[in-house]
């Protein structure tokens, strides 16, 4: 039996009340509700009994033996600690959806330098370093800007395409897991780009890609490029981690 469209509104009312503020949970959330809800349907009860019943098991989720508290400032008053139900299933979803994605990157990374792959940027290599002669050696710090700020060039599409969705009605929040745990892996580049440029020259006064070996200088800028492309492949991976 199919759902009727306010049959769907109520699942959805259900869901976002529960605390969920994430599209790719609140779909995944959704599929659950109406598959769970049709089973009871057709085993006979009624769509409020089955929403109530589906909708129960997701409220008791984690249910605690006692109960966490703090105070609110803002209302003078002390206030229960929600850490339980669906927002409790919400911050072990995008637990788990993080420690997928780091997981998946390092695999990423660890790739390029496995057979076949490694032929490629072995001629990658070859030709960064044979290019390491022909230009200046300030060139190769744009390069690696390059490098850097591509990762984030590439979030502005999807990032558009998630405000039009939203403010359409495609979409009931513009924040997304997966979207916000990469973008928050590209602090991990920056960093490591700022380590790099800056702590030889904190320390010891020493200007890699001024006065370090030609061979090192080249081997960063594969690294770098491998690393940025690396973030392309995670913007199309298709990540599923177990719910609850």
């Amino acid at each position: 039996m199919k759902l009727t469209t306010e049959q769907l509104d109520l699942i959805d009312t259900k869901i976002i009340e529960g605390g969920i503020k994430y599209q790719d949970l609140y779909e995944e959330l959704l599929d659950h509700y109406i598959l769970a809800i049709e089973d009871r349907i057709g085993r006979g009860n009624v769509f409020e009994d089955a929403l109530e019943e589906v909708h129960s098991g997701f409220e008791k989720y984690r249910y605690p033996v006692s109960f966490r508290y703090y105070y609110d400032f803002g209302r003078f008053r002390t206030m229960q600690q929600p850490d339980y139900g669906l927002v409790k299933l919400q911050s072990e979803y995008k637990e788990r959806l993080n420690k997928e994605i780091s997981k998946k990157h390092r695999q990423m990374m660890k790739n390029y330098f496995r057979w076949p792959t490694i032929m490629t940027t072995l001629l990658v290599g070859v030709l960064t370093f044979q290019f390491a002669y022909l230009v200046p050696r300030t060139f190769f710090v744009w390069v690696m800007a390059a490098c850097t700020f591509a990762p984030l060039l590439m979030l502005i599409p999807q990032t558009i395409k998630q405000i039009w969705d939203y403010a359409s009605g495609k979409q009931k929040f513009v924040n997304s897991l997966k979207f916000n745990a990469i973008s928050s892996r590209l602090g991990q580049l920056f960093a490591l780009v700022s380590v790099t440029l800056n702590l030889p020259r904190a320390f010891f006064d020493y200007n890699l890609f001024k006065d370090g070996p030609l061979f090192i200088v080249a081997f960063l800028l594969c690294f770098y490029i491998a690393y940025a492309l690396s973030f392309y492949q995670l913007y199309r991976e298709q990540f599923k981690v177990k719910m609850g």
